[in-house]
Parts: structure tokens; C-alpha cells; sequence
């Protein structure tokens, strides 16, 4: 067994968690600072704190320090739970969290207060095991396309939080100082299972964070910050390869531009707020509309395009249509009077594959005549009525 007392193995607690807490703080939430991050850096502040106060209770023999320090770790383990449901976009819920501390606290204060140490470590321990427990099952069940990102600690949670119930039915049956719970659940295999712990947990957080504030960097180059619909660039990539796999099934698929009514009007007369806000309108009725596996994007200023697979000319039209008729239910623009309207034009491939750039030509004739013909309307082709 590992003979190291308790005072050293919790300076190393305390030093790694302290350690760990820094490199998580400077290297990933300092940059994304989201709930799971948030959780996963108190848990490791609340290890770090309680290792630094059971020390000082150790080497002082303060039974009331390291009672305290007991429950604070009990807390940190609950926030390991946290983050761990804030990774399923499930809320995160303190009271549990405050009955773990308290609850440790007070059993480890009043054994303490009579010389038994036994029911603090038991309360401690069984503590422990709920909390990681509880993280491990979560991580679990959001089994998904970030479990591998999870996996080691998941199973280093599930671990510790075994090894962590063991031992309490170990100190509860056996006693502390049976050499059998000694060699099976000595202090140093103890704080050795609490830092291995520790470490993965930091660092499999670290590697999600960067991993989110990848793909949101990615998001961020790909979406319109505006209206969060594509931008041109990634239009035009995910286009080319959508309609490539059209021609490929000999299916038809259809360009919609669109443009909205009077936009420089209504910019020059009411403020670029309310154009703004015309934009995400229009943005909105799109997402509202179009189907998962229609393109939408933002063309550039007020123009938008879209390509709809298996979708032809007459199909689009309706598709256009109802885009109108989720604008106009969105009612007048605030403090104008005005209800957002645009104009459309559709190019089909019905009379054979061409490329995109002849589609979107197709698409913006007919556009201009919609816009020539009145606006708020459709337009098919060169020029044929919708």
C-alpha cells in the first residue's frame, strides 16, 4: 500500500488542484466563459480551497477546519455534477449541493467534537461517491457525438465514485484502522484516485471548451451575424455541392433570389435599426418556411438566395409565397406603419443541369422583372409570370 500521511497527500491535493485551476482559468474559460465552464472552474477552486483548509486543520489538529474543509469538498464533487448536466442543457440545481456540504460538515463536526472520526469519513466518502457518481451518469447519458471527447473522465468518474462508496462501507465495517481497509483503502490510494480525478476532469473540460470555441469561431465565419442565416461564401460552397448531388440523382432543384421592397427607402427614413430589423424578420420567416434541407443565405445587403433540391420552379413559388405571408404576419415595422414585403425570381433545372452561376443569373432576371412589375411578387425564369 501507498504509506504517505495525510498532511503531505493533501499539500498535493492542494498544490494540483491549485495548479489545475490555473492552467483551466488562462487557458480555456477565461476565453469562453459559458455555464459548463463555470461549473468545472468552481469545482476545481472549491478542491483546491478545501485541500488548503484540511491542511491547515491536519497540521493545526483544528477538528472544526477539517470538518469544514470536508464539506466544501463534498461540494466540489457536486459541482462536477453541474457542469456535467450543463453539458446536457440541463439546469444546474444548488440545494443538492448545499445539502452535500452541509450535510458533511455537520456529521464529520459532531464525530469529531467526541473523537470519533469514523462518521465524518463515511459521510465525506458517501458524499463523494454521489456527487461524481452523479456526474458520471449524466456524461453517460448524453452519449452522442461528444462522447468520445468525455469518455476518460466518464470512466475515471465512475471509478472514483466506486472506489469512493467502497470505502465508506470499508470504514463504516472495518473501522479505519483494520489493516485490511488499510491496504485495500489507504490514504495514499485515496488522494492518488482524488487527483487522477482532478486531472482528467481539467483537462477533458479544457479539450471541450476549445473544441466549443472551435466551432463557434466556425459558426462565426460561416452565419450572417445579422440575420444567422448563411453568408454568401458558405452559400455558394454548400450550393455547389447540393446541386452536384442533384444532378447526380436526376432530380430537379431551384434558385430563389430575393430582395426586399424599398429597403434603401426605409433605411434613409427610419433609421438602420429598423432595417436591421426588416432583415432578421425576413431572416426568421425563411427558417420558419424553407425545409431542413433547403439552402438560405444572405446574399449581400438586402438580397437574399436559397436552393431547394427536389423542388421545382412552381414548388419554389410557393415556398416564396409563404415566406410573404410569415413577413406580412409579423405586422407593420414599429413606429413606420409599413409592413416588409419582397420580391423573388426562380430558375429551375427542369429544361436540364446547368451550372449555378447560370441558375442565379436566370434567378436574378427574373427578379428584376418581379421588382419592374411592382414588387411583392414572384417571377419565373426570364420574365414568365409565377
Amino acid at each position: 500500500m501507498l504509506k504517505l500521511d495525510v498532511t503531505t497527500m493533501m499539500v498535493v491535493l492542494a498544490a494540483v488542484s491549485f495548479v489545475q485551476l490555473i492552467i483551466f482559468y488562462i487557458d480555456s474559460y477565461r476565453r469562453t466563459r459559458t455555464d459548463v465552464a463555470r461549473w468545472w472552474a468552481a469545482s476545481v477552486a472549491f478542491f483546491s480551497s478545501a485541500s488548503i483548509l484540511y491542511t491547515i486543520g491536519q497540521v493545526e489538529n483544528v477538528s472544526p477546519i477539517m470538518s469544514v474543509g470536508s464539506g466544501i469538498m463534498a461540494i466540489a464533487a457536486g459541482c462536477m455534477w453541474g457542469g456535467a448536466r450543463r453539458m446536457r442543457g440541463r439546469p444546474a440545481v444548488i440545494w443538492p449541493l448545499i445539502a452535500l456540504g452541509v450535510g458533511t460538515t455537520t456529521v464529520s463536526w459532531a464525530g469529531r467534537s467526541v473523537g470519533d472520526t469514523v462518521p465524518g469519513q463515511a459521510a465525506w466518502l458517501v458524499a463523494m461517491g454521489i456527487g461524481i457518481g452523479a456526474a458520471a451518469v449524466e456524461l453517460r447519458i448524453r452519449h452522442s457525438s461528444q462522447w468520445r471527447d468525455v469518455r476518460s473522465f466518464a470512466i475515471m468518474a465512475t471509478i472514483a465514485a466506486v472506489y469512493f462508496l467502497a470505502r465508506a462501507v470499508g470504514v463504516l465495517t472495518l473501522g479505519p484502522t483494520n489493516p485490511v481497509f488499510l491496504s485495500v483503502f489507504g490514504t495514499g490510494v485515496t488522494f492518488l484516485v482524488a487527483i487522477l480525478l482532478l486531472v482528467s476532469a481539467t483537462s477533458t473540460m479544457t479539450a471541450l471548451n476549445n473544441a466549443q470555441r472551435t466551432a463557434q469561431l466556425r459558426e462565426q465565419a460561416t452565419l450572417d451575424g445579422l440575420t444567422g442565416l448563411l453568408n454568401r461564401v458558405r452559400f455558394l460552397e454548400e450550393a455547389e455541392s447540393l446541386l452536384r448531388r442533384s444532378r447526380d440523382n436526376g432530380t430537379v432543384c431551384s434558385v430563389v433570389m430575393a430582395d426586399l421592397d424599398r429597403f434603401k427607402a426605409i433605411n434613409d427614413e427610419f433609421g438602420h435599426i429598423t432595417g436591421d430589423a426588416v432583415l432578421q424578420a425576413f431572416g426568421d420567416a425563411c427558417r420558419l418556411t424553407v425545409r431542413t434541407s433547403d439552402l438560405v443565405g444572405r446574399y449581400g445587403g438586402e438580397e437574399f438566395i436559397m436552393l431547394l433540391p427536389s423542388s421545382s420552379a412552381p414548388e419554389a413559388v410557393r415556398v416564396a409565397d409563404r415566406i410573404n405571408v410569415v413577413l406580412a404576419e409579423t405586422g407593420p415595422l414599429r413606429g413606420t406603419g409599413r409592413m416588409a414585403t419582397a420580391s423573388f425570381g426562380i430558375a429551375d433545372t427542369s429544361t436540364g443541369y446547368t451550372t449555378l452561376t447560370d441558375l442565379i443569373g436566370r434567378a436574378d432576371r427574373a427578379l428584376y422583372a418581379a421588382k419592374d412589375q411592382g414588387r411583392n411578387r414572384t417571377m419565373i425564369g426570364d420574365g414568365q409570370a409565377a
